[in-house]
């Protein structure tokens, strides 16, 4: 009678084990897919940026060009503060997809401890 009852209790245990492991497989897979989808935003952002630094400013050797003056000629100052304006516009793109490079890597490094602890839950479960 004794085995019975210890059989029984080693019996429910183990249902009580792998019901937990199950809500918390359902939990880490949770925050896994929350970090999937704001890895996901960010990537779209930087891709964002990226396409606003290769279209934003045409280049000239290397140099922004000049606006367009319709045949007229241009005035220099102008020129000087587009083209430093045209600068400081692609520095600040470079930090910002910088920036969001550091983020969605900051993400990937997130991830790692929850795929590890699924893949040890899931080996667990295999075994039992």
């Amino acid at each position: 009678m004794r085995r019975l009852i210890y059989a029984l209790l080693l019996l429910q245990l183990s249902f009580t084990a792998a019901a937990d492991d199950g809500t918390e497989l359902e939990k880490l897979y949770s925050a896994l897919n929350m970090l999937n989808q704001q890895q996901q935003a960010v990537y779209q952002q930087f891709q964002m940026v990226q396409e606003v630094r290769r279209s934003s400013v045409p280049m000239l050797y290397g140099r922004p060009m000049p606006p367009k003056t319709d045949g007229q000629i241009a005035n220099y100052d102008a020129v000087v503060e587009a083209h430093e304006r045209a600068i400081q516009r692609e520095e600040s793109l470079y930090q910002q997809a910088d920036q969001l490079l550091a983020k969605y890597n900051e993400i990937e490094e997130m991830k790692k401890p929850i795929q590890a602890k699924i893949y040890d839950l899931t080996l667990k479960a295999g075994q039992d």
